[in-house]
């Protein structure tokens, strides 16, 4: 899912009701108004799993696929955890690091959750392109500590965050719940649509 993240990547999506177009709405605002820390959202353990149905627009065979954190590693002084999917992804390796400020990627200072989470925020990355001009990867968090349903479950407490990545020309929207991880990545046609393309919903989790 290289062009599909989220991922978790599943590189993995807003999910879900994302913007508001309509003339006065008002944006959701935090039922819980305190500040929220990414690993809240994302609990980065060895052992972690969560498996996912897929539903692509353009393929109407059902199939999944599950992501879990096979294993981790020191470097430089940084616990990184890596997360792999099966059957694999285009894009079916994942390091992730626990770091001040938030979960990021880690072989860039890409954050893919980033403290504190409140309604709204927005952050961005800088790809560069040699040779070519440099593209963005913005991200919003489209709602925070309010409760979601995902398939046939209910949270207490969900984030929303939305992801418009020109250098890929890919947007997507994951949705974590507290105590839980990604329970929903939303992949979109374009860049700022909310036409959905492929949807990951989770079905089951397990967490140490």
């Amino acid at each position: 899912m290289a062009a599909k993240r989220a991922i978790f990547v599943i590189w993995i999506t807003a999910t879900l009701g994302l913007t508001f177009c309509m003339a006065g709405a008002v944006p959701p605002q935090d039922s819980h108004p305190e500040s929220h820390k990414g690993s809240d959202y994302f609990p980065l353990s060895v052992g972690n799993k969560w498996q996912y149905v897929i539903e692509d627009h353009s393929d109407p065979s059902v199939k999944t696929v599950t992501w879990r954190v096979a294993r981790k590693e020191i470097l430089d002084g940084v616990t990184v955890y890596h997360l792999r999917s099966t059957p694999a992804q285009g894009d079916d390796t994942l390091d992730l690091c626990e770091v001040e400020g938030g979960i990021r990627e880690s072989d860039s200072e890409r954050f893919v959750l980033k403290d504190p989470l409140h309604t709204g925020d927005r952050w961005s990355d800088v790809v560069e392109n040699p040779g070519a001009e440099e593209k963005s990867d913005a991200f919003e968090v489209v709602s925070a500590g309010n409760p979601c349903s995902v398939g046939g479950d209910t949270f207490d407490d969900c984030t929303t965050v939305r992801e418009d990545n020109e250098a890929k020309n890919v947007a997507s929207a994951t949705t974590y719940a507290r105590g839980i991880g990604p329970v929903k990545y939303v992949y979109f046609t374009a860049l700022h649509s909310t036409a959905e393309d492929t949807v990951l919903t989770i079905t089951s989790w397990e967490i140490h």
